[in-house]
């Protein structure tokens, strides 16, 4: 997985509207664009610490070279946004819409991610680290080799969901939507996989 490729020291920069906005190589702290709209924004090479971008609706949005912290992006809806080598920590992501979206070398660290939806999305060397995904909904979503480290899952969606490869040892599973057929591939604990077979009906005996 790559890192966001990121200068050692950023100019600090603000931004007072989401509509084409294009953002190359600075420091933003506080970030303040809630409930804004834009048919398209680029943010690349750019830190952003603190602020809301929470309800913001892009029709085309591209993260390229991004560290983000310590964000709301709640409710925010960013259908096929492009996401590349990007890092978010401690951001509340609740209800927030990736539909169709492509994500590549991308970390989530602490991320409050209920309710979120990535259906249709494509993850390419994702890791999600310490998150927490209730009612969260990857239908159809290529999951192929993601990792879920210590995350919880609880009631998510994964039915459709390619998983070869995507691996959840370290993660709790309660409760979540998938068919026997969308766990092929799907790295597991013994024990998770204990639980999994009684979604589907066997019975795991000693």
């Amino acid at each position: 997985m790559k890192p966001p490729a990121l200068a050692k020291a950023l100019p600090s920069a603000s931004i007072e509207r989401l509509e084409d906005a294009e953002l190359e190589g600075v420091r933003v702290d506080g970030i303040s664009l809630a409930k804004t709209s834009a048919e398209h924004a680029r943010f690349d090479g750019v830190a952003i610490i603190g602020g809301t971008l929470a309800e913001t609706r892009v029709a085309a949005m591209t993260w390229m070279d991004v560290r983000c912290e310590r964000c709301d992006i709640s409710m925010a809806e960013w259908p096929s946004a492009k996401i590349t080598r990007v890092e978010l920590t401690d951001c509340r992501m609740s209800g927030a819409r990736f539909v169709d979206s492509e994500l590549e070398d991308v970390r989530f660290v602490a991320c409050q991610l209920d309710y979120a939806i990535f259906s249709n999305a494509r993850f390419r060397r994702v890791a999600f680290e310490k998150c927490r995904f209730r009612d969260a909904d990857f239908g159809g979503a290529d999951l192929t080799g993601a990792i879920f480290s210590d995350c919880e899952l609880e009631s998510v969606e994964l039915s459709g969901a390619k998983l070869e490869g995507a691996d959840m040892r370290t993660s709790t599973i309660r409760d979540v939507r998938l068919t026997a057929r969308d766990v092929r591939g799907l790295i597991v604990s013994h024990d998770q996989a204990a639980v999994l077979a009684q979604l589907f009906g066997l019975v795991v005996k000693d």
